[in-house]
């Protein structure tokens, strides 16, 4: 009654728990796949698990459905098994389609675990049976199997037929068809790959997929292809959701490509603890491929781990490694893989300067990836090769190098590999701006090196050391040469130091000598002053760049016959000029687009880590600048809590209004946006001692009694409270 009503399920559990099995059977094979469809594979596994073996092991169509429930648990072996089971069975019987889906889940095994080599015997004997057996979408599929094992084989030609016949078979249109997001990564469509990722993700968060899809999660893929782009924070926060995704669905598979692309996104950090990090990721993955006796999903985590140890010039580990990947990369033919471990590899020993064994790499990372048709791969390989024709001063094979890398950035949209740090490309995307300096020289490559210099702020730039000067001067005093961290032992000189915070303290304008050393040493002589001026000179120039040449013109400090200062056309990030310039955009949004200016000084006041050179509060000359950046601190904060208290957000505001007080005790715009937030979360108690606060700090401080502004605000709140 109620199979014939379509009430598959109760008819099956009436069914197995009158111990029917005739009549349960035939109803598992044809609701069995809906059920593998739609994630409810738990349910499948205990109606099969319910029938006696001799039902079970005669039914090739119930051994592929266990096999695929063992496959997409991870369990692999176990799903190879049930597959050459039900293959068995059906050449006894002479059932050709039964043998069809038997051969493609053993197929679908070495696809989830990227092991093109086993896998392509399979399909091709599958799609020999398919002829005149299968539907146009079955035969679609199939072919959609072949094409993706033919592009873990790097094969792209071959793979982008077959999608073409499968898309002529669904009878879609040219425009409509897309190749898979894989296909994408691995030809080096990122920008591509990675707007319909993103859509796809969106999509998905709202209706999700719930079959476990093994190294073709959506979040996965999308993480690796920011993690090729630079996009760190994005790249890892895919990984992690991706990751999550993996557990929840019981997919150990999964959770260990997601541990692998969390550690590429600890690469990006490019510093002792992301290493630390992405090693205990890689590591975590081959735990697990062990536990699940895969191999092959080795691979990528042996590429990571070549990268972790070889960019900290442990070359002995990296070639362990990449040894290792390498093995397991050829044995399962996947091509691409090979190349990033050569990549990588090569990068490693030319950061190291061993030049000659990062030649060799880097040559078959170009061949490997021309083999796959990844303009992407052969874009950052030539990079890193052009980079080491310019180390050794090879000025004819760097020419010949960079013309085709310009030519696919400009192509491809690669131009990120300039500007931030990613995947494959420099730790420091920096140490490319001497290149690119020497090849505008060039006619063939002017126009698109001046081009990247531009979009870096740097087209007017004559020299450059290989990294960007990085000062924070709010709160504690720190300097950066790139990601490197100037430490308290290498300011050998207190005035080396005090003389570029001095220059700091006017950060556009050039100080005559006599102004510096009137200010530094103001008890000296003039000879002395002299003297101690050169000294200190020389030992700051030696900080900021340490290689500089004997006598060559500083990267970062000015001089204009007697006069000093910063070089404004110098690549320094210096924090108090970014907080100035997100103020003054947030000022200027203010009545236009309220919300972009909320965030502007958001953005700023999150770099106000306090006072300007606030370790050194006895230094004259840094108080007019330390009170000036107060004061737009504390401006901006006002506005900013103004804008809270309009959208309703009392916590904020409330918080806001700390942190001026903080900062200045004295604030009485504070004080005001304190009492109303206050009011509005209903903790009038306070609101009456912050009141209080204000009168008593105000008479100890200024001996001036609140505002009529402050007074009137108190008064309208506490009858509001009456």
């Amino acid at each position: 009654i109620f199979a014939a009503g379509g009430q598959i399920e109760r008819a099956l559990e009436h069914y197995l728990a009158a111990a029917s099995y005739t009549e349960a059977t035939p109803l598992l094979t044809t609701y069995g796949q809906q059920l593998i469809q739609v994630g409810r594979l738990d349910t499948l596994n205990g109606w099969l698990s319910s029938l006696p073996p001799h039902n079970l092991l005669a039914n090739p169509t119930l051994l592929v459905y266990m096999g695929d429930i063992a496959r997409l648990r991870s369990r692999f072996d176990e799903a190879l098994g049930w597959y050459q089971r039900a293959e068995e069975l059906c050449r006894q019987t002479r059932d050709v389609p039964g043998l069809g889906k038997a051969l493609r889940g053993q197929a679908r095994v070495f696809l989830d675990t990227v092991n093109p080599s086993r896998a392509e015997a399979l399909l091709q004997e599958a799609l020999s049976l398919a002829d005149g057996q299968l539907d146009r979408q079955t035969r679609a599929r199939l072919l959609d199997l072949l094409a993706e094992n033919l592009l873990n084989q790097g094969r792209l030609d071959d793979a982008e037929r077959f999608q073409a016949e499968a898309r002529a078979l669904r009878e879609e249109g040219p425009g409509q068809a897309e190749l898979p997001y894989r296909m994408m990564l691995r030809t080096g469509r990122l920008n591509e790959a990675r707007q319909q990722l993103e859509a796809q993700a969106h999509q998905e968060r709202a209706q999700p997929v719930q079959r476990p899809r093994a190294h073709r999660e959506t979040l996965l893929l999308l993480s690796i292809i920011l993690a090729f782009q630079g996009e760190r924070a994005a790249a890892f926060a895919a990984a992690e959701e991706g990751t999550e995704r993996g557990r929840q669905l019981n997919s150990p598979f999964v959770v260990a490509v997601g541990l692998m692309r969390q550690g590429h996104g600890w690469l990006l950090a490019r510093d002792e603890n992301g290493y630390r990090q992405a090693i205990e990721c890689f590591q975590a993955a081959i735990g697990m491929s062990k536990t699940l006796e895969v191999a092959r999903l080795r691979v990528e985590a042996y590429w990571g781990l070549t990268q972790a140890h070889g960019w900290q010039g442990q070359l002995e580990q990296a070639q362990l490694y990449a040894d290792k990947g390498i093995a397991l990369a050829r044995q399962a033919g996947d091509e691409w893989i090979s190349a990033c471990i050569y990549t990588s590899l090569g990068a490693s020993y030319l950061l190291t300067g061993r030049y000659e064994p990062a030649l060799i790499w880097l040559n078959r990372a170009i061949a490997s990836f021309q083999e796959c048709s990844d303009t992407f791969g052969q874009t950052v390989a030539r990079l890193w090769l052009g980079y080491l024709r310019f180390l050794t001063g090879d000025e004819i094979r760097l020419q010949h190098e960079m013309e085709i890398v310009l030519r696919l950035t400009h192509e491809h949209g690669y131009d990120f590999l300039f500007r931030q740090t990613s995947l494959l490309g420099p730790p420091d995307p920096r140490s490319l701006i001497p290149l690119l300096l020497q090849i505008r020289g060039l006619a063939s490559c002017a126009a698109a090196a001046n081009q990247l210099l531009g979009q870096l702020g740097l087209a007017d730039l004559e020299y450059h050391p290989g990294y960007q000067l990085r000062m924070k001067t709010l709160g504690a005093f720190q300097v950066w040469r790139g990601p490197e961290l100037v430490s308290a032992s290498e300011w050998r000189r207190q005035a080396a130091r005090q003389f570029l915070q001095l220059l700091l303290s006017q950060p556009q304008t050039l100080l005559h000598r006599e102004q510096i050393c009137e200010q530094l040493w103001p008890e000296a002589t003039a000879d002395e002053a002299l003297n101690q001026f050169k000294v200190a000179y020389n030992s700051l120039c030696k900080v900021l760049e340490p290689d500089r040449a004997r006598n060559a013109p500083s990267a970062f400090i000015a001089r204009d016959g007697s006069r000093y200062g910063l070089r404004q056309t110098a690549d320094v990030a210096l924090d108090q000029l970014q907080f100035d310039q997100l103020i003054a955009q947030g000022d200027k949004l203010l009545k236009s687009d309220p919300a972009a200016a909320r965030q502007s000084y958001e953005r700023a006041i999150a770099l106000y880590e306090g006072d300007f050179l606030v370790g050194f509060p006895y230094e004259p000359w840094a108080e007019q600048e330390r009170l000036r950046l107060r004061n737009r601190f504390l401006r901006a904060a006002e506005r900013l809590a103004e804008g809270y208290l309009g959208q309703g957000q009392w916590r904020a505001a409330q918080e806001l209004a700390d942190r001026m007080l903080q900062v200045d005790p004295c604030w009485e715009p504070a004080y005001r946006a304190l009492m109303a937030a206050l009011a509005n979360l209903g903790n009038h108690g306070e609101l009456l001692r912050t009141y209080q606060r204000c009168r008593e700090t105000l008479a100890r401080e200024l001996a001036v009694a609140p505002a009529p502004a402050t007074e009137a605000l108190y008064q309208t709140l506490l009858r509001r409270g009456e």
